[in-house]
C-alpha cells in the first residue's frame, strides 16, 4: 500500500512539474489511462500524511522580514539568485531563474488535497467508516486553505477590505485536472475560498488528536487558523472570537523553566503548545540561510530581551559575533509557521485590547509571559490601556514569535493601519530600504508560470 502511496505521489509531482514549466504543446499528451490512483481511505490518509512534501509554505516571506540579517560575505556567497535578491527586496527576484520551490512545492500539494477530495467523491460514506471519511475530507480542506492562505502572503497583497474586490489574488486551483486553466482570482474571491474550506474543514475534524501525528488538523487548529486568517484581513472582533474557540479547546502553554537552555534543539517535534504542524520550503540553501556563518539574529531584537525572560536562552545561542537561532518550535532545524497556543494568546490579548477590554488583553498577556521567565521573577503588567497596550502586545508578539514564518505577514498589516514599519539592509557599503506599504511587499510570480498561463504579474 505504501509503494502504491509513493507511485501516486511520484506522479503528483510530475504532473504539476509539468504544469509549471513545460510548454503548453507537451502538455496536449494526456497521461496514461491505467495508472493506479488511491482507492481507499487509507490511500487517501497516506498521501495527506506524506510530510516529506505536504505541510510546506513559501519561505520568501520570511527571507524578507527583519528578524534577521546577513554579512556581506554570507549575502554574497547564496547560490540562488532568487533568495539572494529577496533579500534586499529588488525588483526582478529571479535573475533568469523561473522555477522556484516556494510556488511549485505549495501547488503541489494543493494538487494532492484536490486528488483527495475527488477521490473521497468516489467512495461511499457510511456509519463504519465516516469518521475516518470526514477526518481526511476536513485535513484536505484545511490543508488546502492553509496554502492558499500562505501564498496570498506572498503573492498578493495585503488584504484591504476597500480594494480586495479589484486587487489580484492568487490562483484558486479547485480540480486535479492539470490542464485546467489558471486564472488569478480576485483577493476577495481568494479570501472567501479559504475561509469557506476551514469554515467547511471545522465541521468534519475531530476534537481529538492522532498522537504522533500533528500534521493532522484537528477542531482546534481550524479555529486558530480562523483566528490567523481575521487578524491578517484585520477583522479584530472575528480573530479574537476564533482564538477564544481554540483556545476553549486547547489552552495549554509551556513553562519555559522546563525546557532546556543549552540544547541545540530545545523543542521536541510534539509539543504541548502546537496544534497544527507546518514547515517553510526546506530546500538545502534556504535553510543554509538561517544556519550559515554570517547570519544573525537582529541586534536590537535580541537585546530586548531581559536577563530573566527564558526565551532569551530558548530561542538563540551566541556564536561569536553572531546571534543564531536554534532548533524551531516544531523540532529539529527546520523554519516552521505551525499553529501554536502562544500565538492565540497574543492573537486573542491584541483583539482585547483593540477592542477596550484592556484586564481580558493583560490577563492572557501575563499569563503567557509568566510561563517565560524564570520562576518567581515575572512582574505581571498593569493598568495599561489604549496605544501603550497595544504597543506591549504587539512588542512581546514580536519576540515570542521570531521566526516563526508571521513577521512579514505582520509588518503588511500593521503598516496598512499607519505603524510605518521600515526595514532596511546595509550590505557592501550599500544601504536598501523597504517603506511602508512599498509594492515590494508583494513577491514576484515566477517568470516560467506568467509565461505558461499568461497570468498577470505583480507590480514591483
Amino acid at each position: 500500500m505504501k509503494r502504491l502511496t509513493y507511485i501516486i505521489f511520484g506522479l503528483l509531482m510530475c504532473s504539476i512539474s509539468l504544469m509549471l514549466s513545460c510548454k503548453k504543446s507537451f502538455l496536449d499528451k494526456k497521461p496514461a489511462t491505467n495508472l493506479n490512483v488511491p482507492s481507499s481511505l487509507s490511500d487517501l490518509q497516506l498521501l495527506l500524511d506524506n510530510t516529506q512534501d505536504i505541510n510546506r509554505s513559501p519561505v520568501l516571506g520570511e527571507l524578507s522580514a527583519d528578524d534577521y540579517y546577513l554579512s556581506s560575505t554570507a549575502w554574497s556567497s547564496l547560490v540562488v539568485p532568487y533568495q539572494a535578491n529577496s533579500y534586499i527586496w529588488a525588483k526582478d527576484i529571479f535573475a533568469g531563474n523561473g522555477q522556484i520551490a516556494d510556488w511549485n512545492a505549495p501547488y503541489a500539494e494543493i494538487l494532492t488535497t484536490n486528488v483527495v477530495l475527488e477521490q473521497l467523491n468516489k467512495i461511499e460514506r457510511n456509519s463504519a467508516n465516516g469518521a475516518d471519511y470526514d477526518n481526511i475530507k476536513g485535513s484536505a480542506l484545511f490543508m488546502r486553505a492553509f496554502i492558499f492562505f500562505d501564498l496570498a502572503q506572498v503573492f498578493a497583497l495585503p488584504y484591504d477590505k476597500n480594494t480586495a474586490g479589484s486587487d489580484l489574488g492568487i490562483p484558486i486551483r479547485l480540480t486535479a485536472d492539470i490542464n485546467a486553466a489558471s486564472t488569478r482570482a480576485t483577493l476577495q474571491a481568494t479570501y472567501d475560498q479559504i475561509i469557506s474550506d476551514i469554515i467547511k474543514a471545522k465541521s468534519l475534524l475531530s476534537v481529538d488528536y492522532v498522537k504522533n501525528y500533528f500534521n493532522r488538523p484537528t477542531k482546534a487548529a481550524a479555529y486558530g487558523f480562523l483566528s490567523r486568517i481575521y487578524l491578517n484581513m484585520r477583522n479584530y472582533e472575528q480573530a479574537g472570537l476564533y482564538a477564544d474557540s481554540a483556545l476553549l479547546l486547547h489552552n495549554t502553554l509551556i513553562d519555559y523553566n522546563q525546557i532546556s537552555k543549552t540544547s541545540r534543539s530545545p523543542f521536541p517535534l510534539i509539543n504541548d503548545e502546537i496544534l497544527y504542524n507546518n514547515y517553510l520550503v526546506g530546500s538545502t540553501p534556504t535553510i543554509s540561510i538561517f544556519k550559515s556563518v554570517g547570519y544573525s539574529i537582529d541586534t536590537l531584537l535580541y537585546r530586548s530581551y531581559s536577563s530573566n525572560d527564558l526565551r532569551k536562552a530558548v530561542y538563540f545561542s551566541i556564536n561569536g559575533t553572531t546571534i543564531n537561532q536554534k532548533g524551531g518550535y516544531s523540532g529539529g532545524r527546520n523554519v516552521s509557521n505551525e499553529i501554536a497556543t502562544d500565538e492565540l494568546y497574543l492573537n486573542r490579548s491584541e483583539c482585547y485590547a483593540r477592542a477596550g477590554k484592556n484586564d481580558k488583553a493583560l490577563n492572557d498577556l501575563n499569563a503567557l509571559l509568566s510561563n517565560r521567565y524564570k520562576t518567581g521573577t515575572y512582574i505581571p503588567f498593569v493598568n495599561l490601556s489604549g496605544t501603550t497596550l497595544l504597543n506591549t502586545i504587539l512588542t512581546e508578539r514580536r519576540k515570542e514569535l521570531v521566526m516563526r514564518g508571521l513577521r512579514w505577514n505582520d509588518i503588511r498589516r500593521l503598516n496598512k493601519e499607519g505603524f510605518n514599519i521600515t526595514l532596511t539592509r546595509s550590505l557592501n557599503g550599500n544601504v536598501y530600504v523597504l517603506a511602508p506599504n512599498d509594492p515590494r511587499y508583494v513577491l514576484p510570480i515566477p517568470p516560467d508560470v506568467i509565461a505558461l498561463s499568461g497570468i498577470q504579474q505583480n507590480n514591483r
